[in-house]
């Protein structure tokens, strides 16, 4: 939908974003939030504000009839599958099964994913809660701006319907598809062109499909994906610049064993 081209945009930006800061070994930031990222979550703030006069035309596009179809809907609703609860599973196991085959690459891969979607998925439920904005189908697909504070709060199907702003899916997806990518890169930064495309076409699928089903609006996708954007940069970047961080080494102190039952959990605290 053309309408989606500032989304779109946005996406492409924050990707590159994440791509061109990982390509400098020498960054080593002193603490895990920086001025910088202040300034890039302010430039962010305001391009989503920008999107968000677009999103009712968003909305009511994706109602018309030619985007109605059984096999769009089908395909949607499997794609809306992937969310933070899946993809933190996949990350655990992709964990578990790099410590019981001893890969440093696959165990970065599943603990960088892993700490990214609860990054991303933490921080996005701390700002949807309070905002209360109204899901494209509360609204009518009319009133963008429909918030009510601290609604998000609310038990049951009344506080979902006013959890809207950002797209957990979205956030959880693009920090999985920034890990894949920087953890890549780090290894075979020629071969980026070529699977960053991939990546993030696939992260933003979630997001896509989330409007497509009347759950978000298009601005929801937006902060959403630069949120996992930037949760996966800043997860990736400051566990391999500081890799005697506390958190990834009391993680790391766990491993996958073969016992007589199958494979089991085991921690060791040196």
């Amino acid at each position: 939908m053309r309408q989606s081209c500032p989304v779109v945009v946005l996406l492409a930006l924050a990707a590159q974003l994440a791509v061109a800061q990982s390509s400098d070994p020498t960054r080593r930031d002193k603490t895990f939030l920086t001025r910088r990222d202040l300034l890039i979550s302010g430039i962010a703030l305001g391009a989503t504000g920008l999107i968000s006069i677009f999103d009712d035309d968003i909305a009511l596009a994706s109602r018309q009839p030619r985007f109605r179809g059984a096999n769009l809907q089908n395909f949607a609703t499997k794609v809306s599958k992937v969310n933070e609860t899946t993809l933190t599973a996949a990350g655990i196991l992709t964990y578990g099964i790099g410590r019981l085959t001893r890969s440093r690459t696959t165990v970065d891969i599943g603990l960088h994913a892993t700490e990214a979607v609860v990054l991303a998925s933490l921080a996005s439920q701390i700002i949807r809660s309070p905002l209360g904005r109204a899901r494209p189908y509360e609204a009518g697909d009319t009133n963008q701006y429909d918030f009510k504070f601290g609604a998000g709060f609310r038990r049951g199907d009344a506080g979902f319907r006013r959890r809207a702003f950002p797209s957990i899916h979205t956030s959880s997806s693009m920090a999985v598809a920034t890990v894949l990518t920087m953890e890549i890169h780090r290894r075979r930064p020629a071969a980026t062109p070529f699977v960053a495309p991939v990546l993030f076409a696939a992260g933003i699928l979630p997001g896509l499909a989330r409007i497509q089903l009347n759950q978000h609006w298009g601005s929801d996708i937006a902060a959403g994906a630069f949120m996992g954007v930037l949760g996966g940069y800043k997860v990736v970047s400051y566990s391999h610049s500081h890799p005697n961080n506390r958190f990834d080494r009391a993680l790391k102190n766990f491993s996958v064993v073969p016992t007589a039952n199958g494979p089991a959990l085991q921690y060791s605290p040196f």
